[in-house]
């Protein structure tokens, strides 16, 4: 049997505490030699500072007490981590060096070899718990990224991965594990969320291939007709890690200006367009998200905006003057079923959002701030559903240049007052802003508008058009299980990679495109909608 370490070194090795320190017999250069090699994981998230710091060896004291000549193994111990690096002319076997004396095997030394082995089998015991916990997504549908990405190997290299905040691997998945039986995958992407800004850099091999992937982010490249399919491999192979994977993102650029957008008019007779409404997700700095945020946080998070509300009433020239925050737990009963029915209001978390851990304690510090409860505007949610803020701009018809006005206004009102709080939104600049859900990030916005397509969405090809314009449809009919309407809520289905006012000129030219079709048809005109869609080119977004 191999003889075991001395009982002085393996004694200083239970003896680590949480502070960093270095026990060694040479100078500190080599603690500094090896604090010197730990380099940030994942370069591409630079935004977020590291908390791993170097700590300098201890000065020797005075009355210190000689060490043994023995050449040992330096300890290097930081945090919960230790490292052990060894004298090249140190024999294990023997423990010793030419020209030293064996030292002598004491009972100690018996002692701490069977805690050694006993911590060796709890190890492994462990590992093998681990592995046991790995999710079982064969009832999830074909479609579903979850399992595609969280092999069980990249799985046990995350499992004890946590964030600054306390944010683990199964924080992050534990909606997407939730599916009922034989589910297809739910809305966002697969049930992942992030529970802090820090989940997007500690748990990057996950989330970057899910953001590429539901994003799409190289597939204009992909449907370029002047590539060659041994570009396109080429562009595969560099895609395999991470960090090329971040870089396919330009950095962002976020623009809320509305002298940007298209001065096309979609609906100035109202004819078509019934409603337009834009919304933007913002998340503050300084706090988890909604799946981890604590109680005190939360309550934290509407505090800042009551504090908001009373500078813009103090500010008469501000553009929210005059507008009033209602928490839900102050609402009666008829004030709640009213602003539901008027679309003012979120409705009560899912099953989905319990199970993802966004509707704890509900409903405290969730409200609504309104600047006008009659002829309502602007709107701004507090911790619902899923974000700390949902700034909404709203109105009837389809003046979409005007709407997106109020939103920019709102925005530079309520990131002015947060900063004078010394607060600020959470941003990288390659993903744009950060929220709980990898769908709702980059600008984070969602504009749509309500439009009456009666004719052109019945014929073969509308979603397929819908895809090619860049846009997504969703019919009244589908969420009210009545008559077919031909009412359609036609918003952007892009977000990443693109700033608000390009999501929203898409969104312009898109549903114009659509608006005219429904004229044709209703003129008697025929219209092939395939022929359509080659007159656009490219590829539909989800192919």
């Amino acid at each position: 049997m191999a003889s075991r370490p001395s009982s002085w070194l393996l004694r200083a090795v239970t003896a680590v505490t949480a502070t960093p320190f270095v026990l060694c017999e040479d100078s500190e250069s080599k603690a500094e030699t090896v604090n010197s090699k730990q380099q940030p994981r994942f370069s591409s998230f630079s935004s977020f500072p590291s908390t791993k710091q170097n700590v300098a060896a201890p000065t020797p004291t005075a009355n210190a007490k000689p060490r043994s000549s023995l050449s040992s193994p330096y300890i290097v111990a930081t945090q919960s981590r230790v490292l052990l690096e060894f004298d090249p002319s140190y024999n294990d076997a023997e423990h010793t060096r030419t020209g030293d004396s064996k030292p002598s095997v004491t009972e100690d030394d018996g002692d701490t070899a069977k805690e050694h082995d006993a911590h060796d089998s709890t190890t492994e015991k462990e590992k093998h718990a681990q592995e046991d916990s790995y999710p079982n997504f064969s009832r999830h549908g074909k479609n579903a990224l979850l399992p595609k990405y969280l092999t069980k190997e990249l799985y046990m290299e995350l499992v004890n991965e946590t964030t600054e905040n306390g944010v683990n691997l199964e924080h992050v998945i534990r909606a997407g594990v939730c599916l009922p039986h034989g589910a297809q995958p739910p809305r966002g992407i697969s049930g992942v969320f992030a529970g802090d800004a820090s989940s997007y850099r500690t748990f990057a091999k996950l989330f970057l291939p899910l953001l590429e992937d539901f994003h799409h982010t190289p597939k204009y490249r992909k449907h370029n007709n002047k590539q060659t399919q041994q570009q396109q491999q080429q562009d595969q192979q560099q895609k395999q890690t991470p960090q090329n994977q971040s870089r396919s993102l330009q950095r962002f650029q976020s623009n809320l200006n509305p002298q940007h957008l298209l001065k096309h008019q979609l609906d100035p007779d109202g004819t078509y367009i019934l409603y337009t409404r834009m919304r933007l997700a913002r998340s503050i700095e300084s706090f988890s998200f909604g799946p981890c945020i604590s109680r005190s946080d939360r309550r934290r998070v509407e505090g800042l905006l009551k504090t908001c509300v009373q500078d813009w009433n103090l500010n008469k020239h501000n553009k929210l003057t005059g507008g009033k925050y209602l928490s839900l737990l102050e609402m009666t009963n008829a004030q709640h079923e009213d602003l539901i029915r008027r679309r003012l209001l979120f409705r009560d978390p899912s099953e989905f959002d319990i199970s993802a851990g966004l509707g704890r304690d509900w409903p405290d510090a969730r409200g609504i701030f309104c600047d006008d409860w009659e002829n309502t505007s602007i709107m701004i949610w507090v911790n619902a559903p899923e974000d700390h803020l949902w700034i909404i701009s709203n109105s009837k018809g389809g003046n979409v240049q005007s709407v997106f006005t109020k939103l920019s206004q709102a925005v530079w009102a309520l990131e002015t007052s947060l900063k004078h709080q010394g607060y600020s939104f959470v941003e990288d600049k390659r993903l744009g802003f950060l929220n709980s859900c990898p769908s709702n990030i980059g600008p984070a916005l969602k504009a749509s508008v309500y439009v009456k397509l009666p004719r052109i969405s019945r014929l073969p090809g509308f979603y397929k058009l819908i895809r090619n314009l860049r846009l997504e449809a969703i019919s009244s009919y589908e969420r009210s299980d009545k008559r077919f309407t031909g009412i359609f809520d036609i918003a952007n289905a892009e977000s990443l990679g693109k700033s608000e006012v390009e999501l929203i000129n898409i969104m312009i030219r898109g549903v114009g495109i659509l608006i005219e079709l429904e004229k044709k048809l209703e003129n008697g005109d025929q219209v092939d909608l395939y022929t359509e869609i080659d007159k656009l080119g490219g590829a539909p977004l989800n192919d």
